[in-house]
């Protein structure tokens, strides 16, 4: 062995306490890097199956009425998988024991049972029943916010008419998996909520009889989002359409891939201070 070996070695057995403890901290980051980077991945791809089984919509666009005749114009679009469309209304909300103003949307589901598109996980109760005006389901947050249950009542204001609605279901959507209200920068579950009613009774109240106001669709494999969009918005520009949106752009999606992006940034930040740490603690010990 040469002499240079022997040094090298008689060193490291003189400092082994300070090179047990640069090598605690290097593994600490590279640990800390790959337990963020599997945190991220497996919130990606659960987020992406929750999408798939629940038929997450990849084109949204709105107006402000459009007779129903024009599905079938929308369903003739190249690319176009498959056609939703709904009433979704701005609507005002009252809970008993709580004074202050809450904001609300009220979404229509089909008659017929559960939306094609967007579908709905019920976590508690059931569906609305079409041949009742009264019943509606909430979303969870906002029920846990005022512990609401399968029973108890709220009422809504629509078009400046008073509504009493029985909650008959707790659900999940989706659609709004980050709820944030319209205009708002942070999320409030205790003034803003989610609502799901049957189309017919949402058409009477929202005076949208024969008309939607909003659709959803999914593309084919081979589609083009812009081409179907710039399509779709021509069809409803003498409705008052507006710019139709892709994915990317849906409220909840984009701040889910925003906290996504802030937790693999953040990652990348703890792992380079334990590096760097480890690369200062060398240096000195070197």
């Amino acid at each position: 062995m040469k002499a240079i070996n022997r040094k090298l070695l008689r060193d490291l057995r003189n400092t082994r306490g300070q090179a047990f403890a640069i090598a605690i901290v290097i593994a600490s980051g590279v640990a800390t890097y790959i337990m963020s980077l599997s945190t991220v991945h497996s919130l990606h791809s659960t987020r992406e199956a929750y999408y798939q089984d629940y038929r997450f919509a990849q084109i949204f666009a709105q107006a402000k009425r459009v007779p129903e005749s024009v599905r079938s114009r929308i369903e003739e679009i190249p690319g176009v998988e498959q056609v939703e469309t709904r009433v979704v209304a701005g609507v005002k909300l009252s809970v008993e024991g709580f004074t202050e103003p809450i904001n609300g949307r009220a979404v229509s589901i089909p008659d017929s049972g559960e939306p094609v598109l967007n579908r709905l996980y019920i976590r508690a109760g059931r569906a609305p029943d079409p041949g009742r005006d009264d019943e509606a389901m909430v979303n969870e947050v906002f029920a846990e916010a005022h512990g609401l249950a399968p029973g108890d009542r709220l009422e809504m204001i629509i078009r400046g008419r008073l509504q009493r609605l029985h909650i008959v279901g707790i659900a999940l959507s989706p659609e709004f998996i980050f709820q944030i209200a319209p205009g708002s920068v942070i999320p409030d579950f205790r003034h803003y909520s989610v609502l799901w009613m049957t189309r017919d009774v949402l058409e009477r109240a929202y005076d949208m009889d024969g008309a939607f106001n909003d659709v959803v669709l999914t593309l084919t494999a081979d589609a083009s989002a812009e081409e179907v969009m710039q399509r779709l918005d021509a069809l409803l520009e003498d409705y008052g359409g507006l710019d139709a949106q892709d994915r990317y752009w849906q409220t909840s999606h984009r701040f889910l891939e925003n906290e996504f992006e802030q937790l693999e940034q953040m990652a990348d930040i703890f792992s380079m201070i334990f590096l760097g740490v480890a690369a200062f603690l060398l240096n000195v010990v070197v």
